[in-house]
């Protein structure tokens, strides 16, 4: 596994081989790829794990490696969604574009509580660090410019009170945001609690809500505008 060669190796050969003996599915790996990658196969019922060049700087770090890992767990435990978000033929790309950071989020919800009982640490320096740089940008005054600032803001806010048990103050759509993260439990990760969420985050911006269709035998959401009235 071409990751990290610095002291800290042996610490990360143990934290990898923890979470490598969860999965009940092969974990493969191709290797000369040009970029790094989880994919989850669920027709094959395996994962494959696409490393790039060590010396490419798309390499990734142990964090990253262990965040993508812990969404191919998800897909194998709980559902293929968790692995990534999946969106029915024909969703409009502006839509998507607009939404998939919220999906993107809702997702990592639960992986990085995954990650926080196989790797504390390093877990709990990327909460602290996340909520270190938002708390700075809300510091500085600056309008809630997009559904994707608004989400990761609210996601480490949320992570961060979740995982210190520390109060966050916030106020308008940000409150709302934190508040449907911290109403989902991190620790129960079911395709019934992440619709829950992904709806409770999409309400939060008042035009659409989400729901999920069968498309040859597989799941995918829908994106729709919310009623009227």
């Amino acid at each position: 596994m071409p990751l990290d060669r610095s002291d800290s190796a042996p610490e990360h050969k143990a934290v990898t081989d923890d979470l490598l003996a969860r999965f009940s599915w092969p974990v493969e790996e191709e290797f000369m790829r040009d970029a790094f990658e989880v994919v989850t196969d669920w027709a094959q019922r395996k994962h494959v794990v696409f490393w790039p060049r060590e010396s490419d700087p798309a390499a990734p770090s142990f964090a990253r490696y262990l965040h993508e890992m812990g969404h191919a767990l998800l897909a194998e435990q709980a559902h293929q969604q968790f692995s990534r978000p999946f969106f029915a033929r024909g969703t409009d790309p502006a839509l998507r574009n607009t939404y998939a950071p919220l999906f993107d989020a809702a997702l990592d919800w639960y992986v990085q509580e995954l990650i926080m009982g196989v790797a504390p640490q390093i877990q709990a320096e990327d909460i602290d660090a996340r909520f270190r740089q938002t708390a700075l940008t809300l510091r500085q005054g600056a309008a809630l410019p997009s559904v994707e600032f608004v989400v990761d803001a609210g996601l480490a806010l949320a992570s961060f009170k979740h995982s210190r048990g520390l109060d966050v103050s916030t106020q308008g759509k940000l409150a709302d945001v934190v508040e449907a993260f911290l109403r989902t439990p991190p620790d129960k990760p079911t395709l019934f609690g992440l619709q829950n969420l992904i709806r409770r985050l999409l309400e939060c911006f008042g035009s659409h809500t989400a729901s999920l269709v069968s498309e040859k035998g597989f799941e995918r959401w829908r994106i729709v505008p919310l009623k009227k009235g």
